[in-house]
């Protein structure tokens, strides 16, 4: 949605190509798994169908005015997938193999993203929210990451001596 927002917008390449990529090669990859996994013709067309409508609502029918609705939903299914890593965390008081470089990373890409994306788009609050939710969900789960490094080595290396009985 945030690549084919930014191409309907007509915002510069250099502020969402790496989604647009990661787009294409999302599309690429459920067309391995259907082709290894042999998924049902009936099934890959409905599927195949149903994007092409998406495809269509996007180019056509959406209107400058309700392009929006394409970020709308964003921040929430950066929480569900942030957020529910966040409880496990949380009540388990560890983080299991989770790394501070990784998510460090993660954060430091949203932070870059949300200074390049005011640099070339400007204000667009629709994308600066998803990179803010981003953000703040990175920032909780970096905190966690180093608040639960102690009981994390614990718990690992507990897992490392089962696997050797």
């Amino acid at each position: 949605n945030a690549a084919f927002y930014n191409l309907r917008r007509g915002n510069p390449f250099t502020a969402y190509g790496e989604t647009f990529m990661v787009m294409v090669q999302t599309v690429l990859v459920v067309i391995m798994i259907w082709m290894y996994s042999k998924t049902n013709k009936t099934t890959v067309g409905m599927l195949c169908a149903a994007y092409a409508v998406y495809l269509f609502v996007v180019f056509y029918i959406l209107t400058d005015d309700t392009l929006y609705v394409l970020m709308v939903y964003m921040p929430i299914v950066l929480l569900t997938s942030r957020g529910s890593q966040i409880l496990a965390n949380r009540q388990q008081k560890q983080t299991g193999a989770q790394s501070l470089a990784t998510t460090g990373m993660n954060l430091t890409g949203s932070l870059i993203r949300t200074v390049t994306t005011i640099k070339e788009v400007g204000w667009d609050l629709h994308i600066l929210r998803s990179y803010g939710s981003s953000i703040v969900l990175n920032v909780i789960l970096f905190v966690q990451i180093v608040l639960y490094r102690e009981n994390t080595k614990r718990v690992l290396e507990d897992v490392k001596q089962k696997k050797k009985a």
